[in-house]
């Protein structure tokens, strides 16, 4: 059962939606669901002790979130949700800067072009040239993808374009809630029964807004249930069991598996879609918190062993 605290953010989103908030349903409007997302990011706080650099990735605009005493020895890349239509680097402070906060690492965050203006393959190829630039910059340490919804798919195919680049790849992908599917190939009837946000016509909806030609959303970039996992880096995938994604979850799972990928994966019960950036406001998003980063370090030790080899 859902704590207390989750339970009220689920009321305070629900009460949100039937005031009008712009939600990922039949009807998506991507410039009023990114002027709710910028009302919402002006009235978050922010991290104590983490200062907030205007920086440029690989050509693409992006804010470098540096904590007090930070580690020298990791970077992340925060890739922000939003369904692919709205979000940028500076809408994404809140989590990155805690991300930053909690970890002591770095976190960059950018504003990856945005659909229907910019469909696929436009912010996979913005993400992948982040990360190119990234490790350029800091050629000697370990870089991670984080990433929630739509976010974490393009966390999960920007890695995939990295192996199949040859390219150095991050020492692990942490995905929460993913969608890898836009063919209505994956059967998601058994699924969301308690979701609030994401219903199966809002993933038709931004289908048609991410990938426009239908020939495309088999494409192991634009949904990875078609891709080879193999040689693929360490993965963490979260998410909760009542949500529509909850099947993309589960096959990501099962892909990673057949590849031998090492993956690990935490399902929540009584939350909603992407609760993760919620953060220390409830217990289940502040064990995610906890869990991701101790995920992060196990493999930052693992990946210089390799090095080392």
């Amino acid at each position: 059962m859902a704590s207390i605290q989750m339970q009220a953010v689920r009321t305070a989103t629900q009460q949100m939606t039937n005031n009008g908030l712009p939600q990922f349903g039949e009807d998506i409007d991507p410039a009023r669901l990114r002027g709710a997302v910028e009302t919402a990011q002006a009235a978050m706080p922010l991290q104590e002790g983490v200062e907030y650099r205007q920086e440029v990735l690989g050509g693409v605009e992006a804010e470098l979130s540096v904590p007090a005493y930070g580690r020298e020895d990791a970077l992340i890349l925060y890739v922000h949700g939003g369904g692919l239509v709205c979000g940028n680097a500076r809408t994404s402070r809140g989590y990155a800067g805690m991300l930053a906060g909690e970890s002591r690492i770095p976190v960059y965050s950018f504003s990856y072009r945005l659909a229907p203006e910019n469909p696929f393959p436009a912010p996979l190829e913005d993400c992948f040239h982040a990360y190119c630039a990234a490790m350029e910059k800091y050629p000697d340490i370990p870089i991670y993808l984080i990433g929630e919804s739509g976010g974490a798919l393009l966390s999960i195919a920007t890695a995939l374009k990295i192996r199949d680049g040859g390219i150095r790849m991050p020492a692990g992908v942490i995905a929460y809630s993913p969608v890898i599917d836009w063919s209505e190939t994956l059967d998601r009837s058994h699924c969301g029964w308690d979701e609030i946000t994401v219903t199966e016509a809002g993933l038709r909806s931004l289908a048609k807004l991410y990938c426009p030609d239908e020939m495309q959303r088999r494409d192991p970039y634009a949904s990875p249930l078609f891709a080879d996992f193999q040689n693929y880096c360490p993965l963490y995938v979260a998410w909760d069991q009542g949500e529509t994604l909850a099947a993309d979850a589960e096959a990501l799972i099962a892909l990673a598996q057949k590849a031998r990928v090492p993956v690990e994966y935490a399902r929540y019960e009584g939350c909603f879609h992407a609760f993760a950036p919620v953060g220390r406001s409830t217990p289940e998003s502040s064990k995610l918190l906890d869990d991701t980063i101790a995920f992060i370090l196990r493999h930052l030790h693992d990946q210089e062993l390799d090095w080392e080899e």
